[in-house]
């Protein structure tokens, strides 16, 4: 049985708000170490006050949008038959989809947060494939690392290329076909 948690309707509009905020703020030049708690609050016409009922820092903001997806992707994979390929080109759609996302995290320098719940969301693949190694934080890791630099070079530098199909064998072959998450 998941649990459902049911984010109030106020929390989902501060959150949205802070996010747009970012994203005006990344966008008119701003370097995301320069931002401050007061700027981002105006940015998004909200108080500091509500900005820290919600978060610590303004990496919260991005950090809980990762978590968010990590656990909707775990959500996703439980209720079908998971493959590599299917994984990746899930995540692949996911990311093509949320490309500003995905650019937002690389500007706000939390490519290690994105890594950690990758790497989470890959060892949770191994445990529903009833799949046990000696070294399973150092296979979900380096895998989790791998799809950050694929993604990162995919959405990032390679805006053209549009062919998922060819980017999921590429990935596959790459990384030998996440075998080690499955079997």
């Amino acid at each position: 049985m998941t649990a459902t948690i049911e984010i109030d309707v106020r929390v989902q509009k501060t959150n949205k708000k802070l996010y747009q905020a970012l994203l005006s703020l990344k966008a008119s030049g701003v370097a995301y170490q320069d931002v401050t708690i007061k700027q981002l609050a105006s940015e998004a016409h909200i108080s500091r006050q509500t900005f820290y009922r919600h978060y610590q820092d303004k990496d919260d903001v991005l950090a809980s949008k990762i978590h968010a997806f990590k656990l909707a992707t775990l959500q996703q994979f439980s209720h079908e038959v998971l493959t590599p390929g299917r994984m990746i080109t899930t995540l692949l759609d996911y990311w093509q989809d949320h490309r500003q996302f995905f650019a937002m995290i690389d500007w706000a320098n939390l490519r290690g947060v994105f890594i950690d719940n990758i790497a989470y969301l890959n060892h949770q693949v191994m445990l529903m494939n009833h799949v046990s190694h000696l070294n399973e934080s150092f296979i979900s890791d380096t895998y989790a690392g791998a799809t950050y630099a694929f993604l990162r070079t995919y959405l990032l530098k390679d805006a053209q290329h549009q062919n998922i199909s060819s980017l999921v064998h590429l990935f596959l072959d790459v990384t030998n076909h996440y075998r080690l998450l499955f079997e």
